[in-house]
């Protein structure tokens, strides 16, 4: 079926919002006088409770710990949601929070080729419109086929008829549009309402979207096109506007052996790793002292543990960085603390499916050697930089041998 509309969701794919709600949150604890005491991390895994409505609710009450009239709490809790949501409109017009890679060309070139664009978002409509003019400027509005926004979407169920009401919005069979997501959750939501989806990986979100493979996953769309890394994020020309059309197209077709990014294409793959060095995967229990880990790296020869409990649900991880940050902070009580007191909770993950060039680009941005490998929320391996590397260089040397190969049947 011909590609005839192109779903993109605000919130993620086409500026990553979750830095911004962020700045928002931080800085209305403190007008309000409350210590923001959450991390980053703590942060993103709070998109699981809902709206900015419901996270606020939660980081109040989590603050203040049943202190207080309830009353009066939540009438403050009430002042710091409009509060947060006037402050994300204020950051957001502020700059420094521009459109991902390629975002802004593909509505321009969709639109010359006749592809209807639509927007999803899950917020408010002023906070909509505030996202769309940073984006698209201030005639966005011409820009647009459709706009559908969902202020109290807290559950996939309700992200999923965000999609619903944008096929009904296009009057349109879910088979000719194509949804660019940013999330996990996100993308299962476009699934459930039959949409095919491409995901953009969301640098503040920290689970893969790889979906075991069910979807194509790219770092952002310039990756979809045949260009340097050190022009990636530069401007489309006309000509890479048109090529990213055309390769969404064979993307909503099927062809995905024609499209560079994607991680379904014949390109190295987590999978393959796994082949070579196996599925094992060390884990140690959240209960077991620090001086168990220190002992089991030792012995097992390894930097990093995954945390597993009883059942072998993943955890967290913990690493030989982890252990030195606790000494410094901990001292000579640091070997009697468990693994739970000291590990990651909120693990950056990645799928079978996911490409190597993929994945080292993740461990790369944010700084991390180790990435479990999960299919439908079951621990199947664990990658290391090391490998990654070694696999990097078996493409090279590969490369290399058949450039050479030619070069000696050219004489």
């Amino acid at each position: 079926m011909t590609l005839e509309a192109v779903i993109i969701r605000a919130d993620g794919a086409l500026i990553e919002t979750e830095l911004v709600r962020l700045r928002a949150f931080e800085r209305v604890f403190s007008e309000a006088g409350l210590e923001w005491t959450f991390d980053r991390s703590q942060f993103v895994k709070s998109r699981c409770i809902g709206g900015y409505k419901a996270r606020m609710d939660h980081f109040v009450r989590q603050s203040l710990r049943g202190r207080g009239n309830p009353g009066d709490l939540t009438a403050l809790i009430a002042a710091m949601q409009r509060r947060a949501s006037k402050l994300f409109i204020e950051i957001v017009g502020g700059g420094g929070h521009e459109p991902r890679p390629g975002m802004r060309e593909l509505v321009v070139a969709a639109k010359r080729d006749g592809v209807r664009i639509a927007i999803a978002a899950r917020m408010t409509l002023p906070e909509a419109h505030g996202l769309l003019e940073r984006a698209l400027g201030p005639n966005w509005q011409s820009a647009l086929d459709a706009m559908i926004v969902c202020e109290a979407a807290d559950r996939n169920e309700d992200v999923t008829k965000l999609y619903k009401d944008a096929l009904t919005e296009l009057c349109l069979p879910a088979a000719s549009c194509l949804v660019v997501e940013a999330t996990l959750d996100g993308a299962l939501a476009a699934k459930s309402a039959g949409l095919p989806v491409i995901t953009t990986r969301s640098v503040y979100c920290a689970e893969s979207p790889g979906l075991g493979g069910e979807t194509v996953v790219v770092e952002d769309l310039p990756s979809l096109i045949a260009r340097s890394d050190k022009r990636r994020l530069d401007p489309l020309s006309a000509d890479e506007q048109m090529e990213l059309v055309t390769a969404l197209q064979r993307l909503h077709a099927g062809d995905l052996d024609h499209v560079s990014g994607s991680n379904r294409s014949n390109v190295m793959r987590v999978s393959d790793i796994l082949k070579a060095k196996g599925s094992a995967v060390k884990s140690i229990p959240p209960a077991a002292t620090i001086r168990a880990l220190a002992d089991a790296l030792r012995k097992e020869l390894v930097g990093a543990m995954v945390v597993t409990d009883a059942k072998g649900a993943l955890q967290g991880i913990i690493s030989e960085r982890d252990l030195a940050r606790g000494l410094a902070d901990f001292g000579g009580d640091l070997s009697a603390m468990s693994v739970a007191d000291l590990m990651t909770k909120s693990v950056v993950t990645c799928a079978p499916g996911d490409s190597v060039a993929a994945i080292s680009k993740v461990m790369t941005q944010r700084r991390i050697r180790h990435l479990p490998v999960v299919v439908d929320g079951s621990l199947v391996g664990l990658v290391s930089i090391g490998d990654v590397l070694k696999h990097r260089l078996d493409e090279v040397q590969l490369e290399a041998s058949v450039l050479r190969d030619y070069a000696i049947a050219r004489k």
